[in-house]
């Protein structure tokens, strides 16, 4: 059985692009572009790992990851926040992410992540 990665980016062209980087490795994509899809979404696809940017026009990646966090039914999904901000931008939030990738990002570096984090118990 393939493992199922959730993509969560408003911006279109970057949801299908990493889409299509994880099924070229393998995996079972799906992504979104509407944060207010996203629990849904996690209940019918029922993902393994979710790459979940930080600036979602209204929403905030990190409260949604936190947020996730906290619910019993998704604290152990993996989440991989993904950002175009600068580190200095970038403020403590306690989201509770297992990983942190920024944009521009080396793909090699984003696939050993998600397979870091998919072999972990």
């Amino acid at each position: 059985m393939r493992k199922r990665v959730l993509i969560l980016d408003d911006d279109d062209s970057n949801a299908e692009a990493l889409a299509l980087i994880m099924q070229e490795e393998g995996y079972e994509a799906l992504s979104i572009i509407s944060a207010s899809d996203l629990l849904q979404t996690i209940t019918d696809f029922n993902p393994h790992i979710l790459l979940l940017d930080i600036q979602l026009g209204t929403y905030d990646g990190r409260i949604l990851c936190r947020n996730l966090k906290q619910q019993a039914a998704t604290k152990h999904l993996p989440i991989i926040l993904i950002s175009a901000m600068l580190s200095s931008q970038l403020t403590e939030t306690n989201a509770n992410e297992d990983g942190m990738i920024n944009k521009p990002f080396e793909i090699d570096e984003l696939i050993s992540m998600v397979e870091r984090l998919l072999k972990m118990p």
